[in-house]
């Protein structure tokens, strides 16, 4: 298996993705069918690569695929997840904290713990099947 290769851009097509420019969820990065930014190890879209841009994880591999548009893979994940945190400082006894979030609020809630959590640190994340009452987190999640 070869590691996968970063694709030649062609001046004729217009720059997405990993340069920094938004596309709307679901639009393609590259022709219909195609790899624009990415050559993959398989032909199912699949294989893995070098980790090159976060210090935590730089050495390892991670693992790509296609994925399905955006409104269908949205609908496929669960729509509420318990995300735990702990909570550990010289002055505070050790403990953990889990938030119910909805599945439309989930990045946005874990960018604010990472960015701004001080002390208290992502521990995991978990599918939430049925958000308990005292949450006040409501049965349908946000569209």
């Amino acid at each position: 298996m070869t590691n996968a290769r970063q694709a030649t851009l062609s001046p004729d097509l217009p720059a997405a993705g990993h340069d920094g420019t938004q596309r709307p969820p679901g639009e393609p990065f590259g022709p219909v069918g195609g790899d624009l930014l990415w050559i993959p190890d398989h032909e199912d879209g699949s294989g893995w690569a070098e980790v090159d841009w976060v210090s935590a994880a730089a050495g390892s591999r991670y693992h790509y695929r296609h994925g399905a548009r955006w409104a269908e893979a949205d609908a496929a994940r669960p729509a509420f997840y318990r995300v735990v945190t702990r909570l550990e400082s010289e002055t505070l006894r050790p403990h953990e904290n889990s938030y119910v979030v909805s599945r439309a609020r989930l990045a946005d809630f874990l960018a604010e713990v990472a960015l701004a959590g001080g002390a208290e640190v992502l521990w995991h994340v978990e599918a939430c099947p049925s958000p308990p009452g005292e949450s006040r987190v409501g049965g349908v999640p946000d569209a």
